[in-house]
C-alpha cells in the first residue's frame, strides 16, 4: 500500500482529534513523506559510495594514461628535434 496526501491527511485528522493540534502537527512533521522502503538505507548509500568510487579510479587510470603516453610522445619528438638541430650545427 503507498502512502498518499489523502492517506496522510487522513491520520493528521484522526491524530489530531485525540492530541492537540500543535502535537499532532509535530508528530507529522516527524514522519517521512513517502514510505520508508523509498528512503536509503547505509547499505544503500554504502553501495553508491561504492559505485562512485568505482568510477572515479577508472578515471584517474585512464586518464594516467593517457597522460604517460603523451608525455612519452612529446619528449620523443623533443629528442628527435634535439638531435635534428644538433645535426644541421
Amino acid at each position: 500500500m503507498s502512502i498518499t496526501e489523502a492517506s496522510r491527511f487522513q491520520l493528521r485528522t484522526a491524530i489530531g482529534q485525540i492530541l492537540d493540534e500543535e502535537a499532532a502537527d509535530t508528530l507529522m512533521e516527524l514522519l517521512p513523506p513517502v514510505g520508508w522502503a523509498d528512503v536509503a538505507t547505509k547499505t544503500d548509500l554504502q553501495h553508491l559510495q561504492l559505485t562512485i568510487e568505482i568510477a572515479i579510479e577508472k578515471r584517474i587510470h585512464e586518464q594516467t594514461k593517457w597522460l604517460i603516453t603523451t608525455m612519452i610522445a612529446m619528449n620523443t619528438v623533443m629528442l628527435a628535434a634535439s638531435v635534428a638541430l644538433s645535426k644541421l650545427i
